[in-house]
Formats: C-alpha cells, structure tokens, sequence
C-alpha cells in the first residue's frame, strides 16, 4: 500500500481514471495551506473537477489548500484537496519540482475549462 506522503515521479504515477474531462492549460495559482500560505504554481491541465500544477513547493497528499487561479483578467477561488504529488525528474522539462494534483471541492466553473479550451495565450499545444 502506498504511503499518503509518497512523492512518485511521472513514469511511475499509477494510471487513475478521470471523473471529468481534462484539457491542455496553463494559468497561475496562489496555493494556501494553513502551513504553507501563499505559494506559487502554473498549472498543465484543468478540468471541472481538478487541476494538475506544477510548483516550487512540497505539499502533501491529503493536504487542504485554498487556490486562487488567475484567468487573463479574472480571478476564481476554491478549495481543494492534493490527491497526488509528483517529482519531476532532474532532466526534466519542467522548471519547477514537484507536480500536484489537486481535487476541487464542489468544482471549478464552466467558463475555466472552456477559457483553458480557448485558442488563446493561456493554452499549451500536445
């Protein structure tokens, strides 16, 4: 059984199956803690459901965070729970250490996903 504070790296993360459908997208976040207040993330994809960010900081799974996503010019808040955490390889990519999945409590609204969907800045190509 894994441990609740097991960092996996990518190629190792157990295949999970999703709840809602995820796209492409790259925001900003302010992730809060109670022992981590204000630190900072970009996310890779959003859903209705959750969001995958990548970010300087180690959390935990299980750990409740307020995040506050930033949509061109708009601002949405919710809470969330991390499910999993990830570290990225040294060859990696990726600027930042560690990627956390983050479960929403109730869920992001519509017009996120569909801004992440948009063909705009914020959208990352495969």
């Amino acid at each position: 059984m894994e441990s609740q504070n097991q960092v996996t790296s990518p190629a190792t993360a157990p295949d999970q199956r999703r709840k809602a459908l995820r796209v492409n997208a790259v925001f900003a976040v302010e992730l809060s803690s109670k022992a981590k207040p204000g630190r900072c993330g970009v996310t890779r994809n959003a859903s209705g459901s959750g969001l995958l960010i990548v970010t300087p900081s180690r959390f935990d799974v299980g750990d409740e965070l307020d995040v506050a996503v930033h949509v061109g010019t708009q601002l949405s808040r919710a809470s969330a729970r991390v499910v999993r955490v990830e570290e990225n390889r040294r060859d990696s990519p990726e600027v930042w250490r560690y990627r956390l999945a983050i479960e929403v409590h109730g869920a992001f609204s519509a017009p996120l996903v569909d801004d992440a969907r948009a063909p705009a800045a914020y959208s990352v190509a495969d």
